[in-house]
């Protein structure tokens, strides 16, 4: 089996897979994707005229994670508020999150803890709304999309 090696460096988004064409291909699509997902981020949507499909502010600084949860009207949900607090990480820079993250960032903010938040994540990337890779995962659109469906 052929091995591929590709490296990207492009300031602070940097990519580097080794190993079968078909897994190396598979991880730089993964990256891919994440920088678009960062890039939509970044664009002011008046400027750009950028299409934003979750319905969720895409400012970068969203301000304090409870007042993001309550806009959202995330409400006890436990899914609801994991999926919105990857967002809420998501859109103050951190494009790689993992889930003690998510639980730090809700424990500094005094919201109430997570359950199982391992197993959430799991549910989510069964369900598409989490992609995992390396060391953590990112929420895709259609996670986002959720949240504004079920607020």
């Amino acid at each position: 089996m052929a091995e591929a090696l590709i490296e990207i460096d492009l300031g602070t988004a940097k990519f580097r897979a080794e190993g079968s064409e078909q897994w190396v291909d598979g991880k730089l699509e993964s990256f891919l994707k994440q920088l678009d997902d960062w890039k939509a981020l970044t664009q002011n949507p008046r400027r750009s005229g950028g299409h934003n499909p979750s319905g969720i502010p895409t400012r970068t600084n969203v301000g304090p994670l409870a007042i993001f949860l309550k806009e959202l009207n995330v409400g006890s949900s436990q899914n609801n508020r994991f999926l919105a607090t990857a967002v809420w990480l998501k859109r103050n820079g951190q494009m790689e999150i993992k889930t003690a993250d998510i639980v730090k960032a809700l424990s500094e903010a005094h919201q109430q803890r997570l359950g199982n938040p391992a197993d959430i994540l799991n549910k989510n990337v069964k369900k598409g709304f989490c992609v995992k890779n390396n060391d953590g995962f990112y929420i895709t659109t259609e996670g986002e999309e959720s949240l504004n469906k079920s607020s």
